[in-house]
């Protein structure tokens, strides 16, 4: 048996990585390169890239692996053969070690999902995430609308800032199913100018923001809620809030006719009973 082959072997038996030098990285055969490249510590993946066996998918399994070191990346982006494949610019640019240098460079060159990611991800330099947001929020108008209601279900922060603004019923009804949209966003939406009627009346059935009062007081402010979501959220306002519906001239009129109507029916209500 080859001797770098019998000490990968005997590494895997004890669970030791002391034997898995540069040399091993060098001259393991590809089955093993690719078993052990994802794990293995730096050393290791040092001499890989020298290694003959090395084909794209070891490469993007090398890129997956904590341990490698910021040289190590810069010197894969410089090499011409692996440099202009998209997985490998992916992987780079999603490294949680990648120089920040590198990583600005490639993520140009990044799709939309892609960057709709690595904005996300939280080990990304936060540089690097906001500049994924800025590409995404200039290359959104170029997006379909199928995209674009895809991008609103995972969306970061910065860009559920953009897209909450929307006048495209689907992409917001995607956006209230994101996991990272909060109270704010919500209100926003209640009180979007160019919120479709459809879009609000979800948002006022919905299990959570539905009951929050901020978003049912924008709701009940904006002139384009159907009629019956907004006569559907007086019933939830306390006497508080219909007061000063009443009595604002800016709330649409059927809001303030039917505060004061919940307004004299709770004052009627204990005479009746007598």
């Amino acid at each position: 048996m080859d001797p770098e082959t019998e000490r990968i072997d005997v590494a895997g038996k004890d669970g030791s990585e002391d034997v898995l030098t540069a040399a091993a990285g060098r001259t393991v055969d590809g089955a093993e390169l690719k078993r052990r490249i994802a794990h293995a510590p730096a050393a290791f993946l040092t001499g890989s890239l020298d290694n003959p066996a090395l084909d794209e998918s070891c490469l993007v399994l090398l890129l997956r692996n904590r341990e490698v070191a910021p040289p190590l990346l810069e010197r894969i982006s410089r090499d011409p053969r692996w440099a202009r494949l998209y997985e490998v610019r992916k992987g780079l640019v999603r490294h949680p070690r990648a120089p920040l240098q590198l990583a600005r460079r490639l993520v140009h060159h990044l799709r939309w999902r892609d960057l709709a990611e690595v904005a996300a991800e939280a080990p990304v330099h936060p540089a690097v995430r906001r500049q994924a947001e800025e590409l995404l929020k200039v290359r959104m108008a170029e997006l379909a609308l199928g995209e674009r209601i895809s991008l609103a279900r995972i969306a970061s922060r910065g860009l559920i800032q953009a897209l909450r603004h929307s006048a495209e019923g689907p992409v917001l009804e995607a956006l209230l199913g994101n996991s990272r949209l909060v109270e704010l966003d919500a209100v926003t939406i209640a009180r979007g100018e160019k919120a479709p009627a459809a879009v609000l009346r979800k948002l006022a059935a919905h299990p959570t923001w539905g009951r929050r009062h901020a978003v049912r007081l924008a709701l009940v402010t904006n002139p384009r809620a159907p009629v019956a979501v907004a006569l559907g959220v007086l019933r939830r306002l306390s006497r508080q809030d219909l007061r000063r519906l009443a009595k604002d001239s800016r709330v649409p009129k059927i809001v303030r006719v039917g505060a004061d109507r919940r307004l004299e029916g709770r004052a009627a209500g204990p005479a009746r009973l007598a």
